[in-house]
């Protein structure tokens, strides 16, 4: 039997990131997933000379608002991730062929995960929260990083790798949370939600059938 926790007022995530809807899946959230057209690619030039944190924090509101815009009544949650050794950041590498010189480069070094969090509602601003993970990785060998790349093909996620499942192996040591690695602070959030008195436990609800979150739609 599954369980979920029901919100008072509904959630939208608003991100297509199948870890950040995993993650809120496994805390029994109810929620619904919509998608922004946000041209990330664009916003990403505009805020390039801003630091990281502050970055990553400008790539998350802008999916949230976007998405709150069409659901005034619900509380939107935008999220995003960035990789960066030293000042280079590591986007989606799209291909398995860029996700191994991704991987070789980041190899043998340490490197940071920054996650950045926001909620909206009605199109204003509700709270925004950003923490790092300092990522050690092993020296791995080519074989190593081909043979990883092929069997989880981890070319949708931050800095070619994914954490939550064979990704782990790649790792040396990590200073941080591992939510905070998968993409999302978690813990922050479920805090923040309590805040505003939209979760608790005493709005659990059981069901045998099914997930706790919604049919993605794409605005």
């Amino acid at each position: 039997m599954l369980f979920s926790i029901n919100p008072k007022i509904p959630i939208i995530l608003a991100s297509g990131s199948e870890s950040r809807r995993v993650m809120l899946e496994e805390a029994g959230i109810v929620f619904q997933v919509v998608t922004s057209d946000v041209d990330e690619s664009i916003l990403k030039e505009k805020i390039a000379s801003l630091p990281f944190n502050e970055q990553v924090i400008e790539l998350a509101k802008a999916k949230a608002v976007a998405v709150s815009s069409q659901y005034p009544e619900a509380f939107v949650i935008g999220g995003d991730q960035m990789c960066i050794l030293e000042e280079t950041i590591f986007d989606k590498p799209g291909t398995q062929e860029n996700a191994i010189k991704n991987l070789t480069k980041l190899s043998g070094t340490s490197h940071f995960q920054y996650s950045g969090i926001c909620i909206y509602k009605n199109s204003l601003p509700v709270w925004e929260y950003c923490e790092y993970a300092t990522m050690t990785m092993h020296n791995l060998s080519d074989k190593e990083i081909i043979e990883y790349v092929q069997a989880e093909n981890p070319v949708g996620a931050a800095g070619a790798y994914k954490f939550e499942s064979l990704g782990c192996n790649l790792f040396k040591s990590v200073e941080g949370s591992s939510y905070t690695v998968r993409g999302m602070p978690l813990l922050p959030l479920l805090n923040q939600l309590r805040e505003l008195d939209i979760i608790n436990l005493e709005t659990i609800e059981n069901f045998e059938h099914g997930t706790n979150s919604a049919v993605t739609k794409n605005t």
